[in-house]
């Protein structure tokens, strides 16, 4: 049986890292429409083909170009920008002692739901399944199990410190 080594989908011919010379560079996008949009980009999905651009005076709005309209992409300026991170987390500018009492009371709260929670370089863990690190918000659990994961996250929110 031979097999078929043509891929039909487009992304198989693609080139990564082409769309990765991309990012961080200021660039014309011509579209299917013969409009032009200008703006940094920040990342390009490489399945979609489509590109986020930074667009604005201090680089504060962003402009997705869908990969279905771009007709063709012009680099303007070889020079990296530098990329401001768009999605962190919010800064949390909390107490060690309010950590601590927080971290208190969620262990206590887990013993009397009869989890066995064990503390590792103060980071809760239930056997060795989910995981949640300081400041022990529920935005801070880590597992890959959806369903302990949703429990847990609804057991800490009750905690009202």
């Amino acid at each position: 049986m031979e097999e078929n080594l043509h891929f039909s989908h487009k992304i198989y011919k693609n080139d990564p890292l082409l769309f990765k010379s991309y990012v961080g560079k200021k660039v014309n996008i011509l579209t299917e429409d013969s409009s032009t949009i200008s703006g940094i980009v920040y990342t390009v999905d490489p399945v979609s083909e489509s590109v986020v651009l930074l667009q604005g005076c201090e680089q504060d709005s962003l402009k997705i170009v869908f990969g279905h309209a771009i007709k063709s992409i012009e680099i303007c300026s070889s020079e990296p920008c530098r990329l401001p991170e768009l999605f962190m987390n919010a800064p949390t500018n909390i107490l060690q002692t309010a950590v601590e009492e927080r971290k208190s009371a969620v262990i206590k709260l887990l013993q009397e739901n009869r989890f066995p929670v064990k503390v590792q370089n103060d980071i809760l863990t239930i056997e060795n399944v989910l995981s949640i690190k300081p400041p022990y918000e529920p935005a801070d659990c880590i597992c890959t199990n959806s369903i302990i994961l949703q429990r847990i996250q609804n057991l800490l929110s009750r905690i009202q410190i």
